[in-house]
């Protein structure tokens, strides 16, 4: 008999039973894929991650599983786990900043963990240089989400961005169009297959929250995610793009309040020579539950 500790966390936010909630176990040394997989269906979150011992010039080396298929990167795990290794002392904390490298399946990611009184309180995922891909044609990007093409943006286009994990990234009209969207399940496997997961958004006309998003991912086993770190990445770099976001500049993106989460994710870019060179992501963090798992 297998106990493992387990320790549950709500991910961008500040206040418990909102954000996006991720269970960590902190010790998971001897576990199969397998054993992980069918673990983090049992738990039946977004995401579930399963650390062990670093293996390559990280401080840990992390897995992260939806209750459908394992995720070489995901923001709103990566958040959540290293702030609470922090918390846990599996990482020595530094006050007011702890960093943390984290060995995903994408390679190294550094987060940067918030610490005030010694208390980690959130933290930011740095995903990188953005990868820009192509347009998506506006009829489809409207009939995958249920919508028409006149509740799309009027001049942004749809279209496919990376940051660790590609999305498509669908501006909507105005948060009301964002309402009414939802996935149309005859069309969604041949749209991801061709493009990304969807990502619609929409500008609120606000200081705060910039804009509102919204991510189905189905096939992965979340029908809605509350908070998508590895999405609202790449928002961040087509804002940026777009003129809509500038380098050193900090926006809140709101996401899963139609679901009864709601969501704040800060975001920021960095930029050189005219290009982006990194997309940070980050949010508070609030430990909810802790208990065992026995196998």
């Amino acid at each position: 008999m297998t106990t493992l500790k387990m320790y549950q966390v709500d991910v961008f936010t500040d206040s418990a039973l909102a954000g996006n909630p991720l269970a960590v176990f902190p010790r998971a040394d001897g576990l199969s894929g397998e054993q992980m997989q069918a673990i983090a269906k049992e738990m039946n979150l977004s995401e579930t991650t399963f650390v062990t011992p670093p293996e390559g010039g990280g401080d840990a080396r992390v897995r992260i599983f939806t209750p459908g298929t394992e995720l070489p990167f995901a923001g709103h795990p990566s958040v959540g786990t290293a702030c609470t290794l922090v918390r846990l002392g599996q990482v020595t904390m530094q006050e007011p900043v702890t960093h943390v490298v984290l060995e995903l399946g994408v390679g190294l990611i550094q987060v940067d963990v918030w610490v005030d009184g010694g208390v980690p309180t959130g933290a930011a995922v740095h995903q990188g240089p953005p990868v820009f891909g192509e347009e998506i044609p506006r009829g489809e990007a409207a009939a995958v989400l249920g919508l028409q093409e006149s509740d799309l943006h009027d001049r942004l286009a749809p279209r496919v961005v990376a940051t660790g994990l590609a999305y498509a990234i669908i501006p909507l009209r105005d948060p009301r169009a964002l309402a009414r969207a939802w996935f149309d399940l005859g069309l969604l496997p041949e749209f991801e297959s061709r493009y990304a997961e969807l990502y619609p958004c929409a500008l609120t006309g606000e200081e705060e929250p910039y804009a509102e998003a919204r991510c189905f991912a189905p096939a992965a086993g979340i029908v809605e995610d509350p908070a998508t770190g590895s999405a609202a990445g790449p928002l961040a770099a087509y804002l940026a793009c777009e003129g809509l976001l500038a380098p050193g500049e900090s926006r809140v993106l709101a996401q899963g309040d139609y679901m009864g989460r709601p969501s704040r994710l800060h975001l920021s870019v960095s930029a050189a020579h005219g290009r982006l060179t990194d997309v940070v992501v980050g949010g508070g963090v609030v430990p909810v539950m802790e208990g065992e798992l026995t196998l």
